[in-house]
């Protein structure tokens, strides 16, 4: 016998045998059993997901003399003559190649005529939509009253095209697309009833790239199984033109990490294998979709795709935020329509990866500015050394204005109460001196600290890259005890909030390494707090304007 594609070979012969149709399916069959035959049918849909193929099935059903459980027996003359297209009953017209209107008037002659064997005459008219509106006007009375033996079957992947007069004279079913898992367990029936190997993340991959039509996903199978005997994994990536989806999970990865050295080798890798731009982003959002469902359901169990990958999906999407993937998922929405008129789509990818990735975790915008706000509302503290017991702690006077230099300090055994107090600076520096030298591992003095900075924010930097660029532009104002107060510029808010929600790290990482029990002051600097009239404005708000710049937001 002649070789014959999956997708005829394997074709449903009854309605039992359709796959993700069955409140379709079930509906006929009940009607047919009930004798509530309608005149005229129409199965709308997507295309490859059985309209055309359960039309022919209630053919079957309608003239044949023994039916089984609702389904036609395969065996009586008029079930093998239609299931051999040589039946005179059944009659299968191209809407696309006989949409005039002479087609129409020559098929209202032909339906008065009786059927020759069987009750019905069963007119089937594919891609209906494609008809004239001629066309369509010359049926109408035909389908408003036909002859008692016929019935019309239409099928239309464009329904919205069928007008109104012609829906309101049809019983009209909706097929829908046929899940990835269905897909994929139905290849894998027709694989072991071939004799063919296959690997289950093969299976899910075909099935993922058909989009809900089986048809699709059987002659992607037939593509790959000529390449060789066993369908594998790498040989549907081979033959289809696919992204391993390993690549995707390293890629955010590195994204999570702020690692964009990673990410750029990741597309490097991509493309070296021959991934399409596009195809590969239309990938990167499959994944960030299956992601943000196990996130928002808490599980990953109900993901169509190999074990091994759900189990990678879970993992993943419990170390990132829902904020985020929507921010990577509407990026990369918005990038897939520029790169069909990019000249460079891969520089264009680059950046937007890059971008993602050094952009940092989502922080509620509400906290960050009661955070800020609260920081430049506070009065700034005069700094007090730590003295001993029994010493005065009354606030020393301010600094005359005026004054050219500060007058230095005498010794401390020459000090007495009319004796006027270092400057703030020197008492920042001297008050780890003053203190007690029963625990000076812990408690560091600000030379120490100031000589160590550029070393202890590397060490940040191998553990979080983002924080330590955002210390990079922190200055050193002083050291209180066991307090070390940092000051940002004004434009430099986000990384001053970024440092004081992770000044944790910072903290923890000076401990480990240096023995300092520090905890970290963050404040802008002085004189960058707005005017009470410029507060009294929203808009000049600098707080709200610098988030609002950062977030790309907009005030409602």
């Amino acid at each position: 016998m002649a070789y014959q594609v999956t997708a005829r070979k394997w074709r449903p012969r009854q309605f039992d045998e359709v796959v993700g149709q069955e409140h379709i399916t079930a509906t006929l069959k009940s009607a047919v059993h009930s004798g509530r035959i309608a005149q005229c049918y129409l199965f709308c849909g997507p295309r490859g997901v059985g309209k055309t193929t359960t039309a022919r099935i209630l053919a079957k059903v309608l003239n044949c003399t023994d039916l089984r459980d609702g389904n036609p027996c395969e065996v009586c003359d008029s079930c093998q003559s239609i299931a051999a297209s040589t039946s005179m009953n059944v009659l299968e017209i191209d809407g696309a190649s006989n949409n005039s209107v002479d087609d129409v008037r020559e098929l209202r002659e032909v339906v008065r005529y009786a059927a020759t064997a069987g009750v019905y005459k069963i007119y089937i008219i594919d891609e209906v939509h494609m008809l004239s509106t001629a066309a369509f006007n010359a049926l109408l009375k035909t389908l408003e009253e036909p002859p008692e033996h016929v019935v019309f079957i239409f099928a239309t992947t464009e329904v919205q095209s069928v007008p109104d007069t012609i829906l309101s004279r049809c019983q009209r079913f909706n097929f829908r697309r046929i899940s990835a898992g269905q897909i994929a367990a139905h290849l894998g029936i027709i694989a072991q009833a071939e004799g063919i190997a296959v690997e289950e993340g093969a299976l899910h991959l075909l099935a993922s790239r058909a989009d809900g039509a089986l048809r699709d996903a059987e002659s992607l199978f037939d593509q790959v199984v000529s390449l060789g005997a066993e369908v594998s994994q790498q040989a549907v990536v081979q033959v289809l033109g696919l992204v391993d989806r390993g690549l995707y999970f390293e890629l955010l990865d590195a994204m999570r990490e702020a690692a964009p050295a990673r990410v750029l080798d990741v597309v490097a890798q991509a493309v070296d294998e021959g991934a399409d731009i596009e195809e590969f982003v239309y990938g990167l959002v499959e994944l960030l979709r299956h992601l943000l469902f196990a996130k928002t359901q808490g599980r990953a169990d109900e993901l169509d795709m190999a074990e091994d990958a759900r189990r990678r999906c879970g993992e993943l999407a419990e170390a990132m935020a829902v904020e985020d993937l929507l921010r990577m998922m509407q990026s990369l929405l918005d990038l897939e329509a520029d790169l069909k008129r990019s000249l460079q789509p891969r520089f264009r990818l680059e950046i937007a990866l890059v971008h993602l990735a050094l952009m940092g975790r989502s922080v509620d915008v509400g906290e960050l500015l009661r955070r800020l706000q609260s920081l430049e509302g506070a009065a700034p503290r005069p700094a007090a050394p730590l003295r001993p017991s029994g010493r005065s702690e009354s606030t020393p006077p301010p600094l005359p204005s005026g004054g050219s230099e500060p007058v230095a300090s005498p010794p401390p055994s020459n000090r007495n109460k009319q004796t006027a107090p270092p400057p703030p600076a020197q008492q920042q520096v001297a008050a780890p001196a003053e203190s007690s030298n029963a625990d000076s591992a812990a408690e560091p003095s600000f030379d120490q600290v100031s000589a160590n900075w550029t070393e202890l924010v590397n060490a940040v930097g191998t553990t979080k890259r983002s924080l330590a660029s955002f210390l990079n532009g922190a200055t050193l104002d002083g050291l209180e005890g066991h307090v070390l107060k940092l000051s940002f510029d004004a434009a430099q808010r986000f990384a001053m909030t970024q440092v004081l929600k992770e000044r944790k790290i910072i903290e923890e990482m000076a401990e480990a390494k240096y023995g300092w029990r520090l905890r970290l002051d963050v404040v802008a600097k002085k004189g960058e707090q707005p005017t009470p009239q410029a507060a009294s404005q929203p808009e000049s708000d600098p707080t709200l304007r610098s988030v609002l710049d950062a977030f790309d937001g907009e005030l409602v």
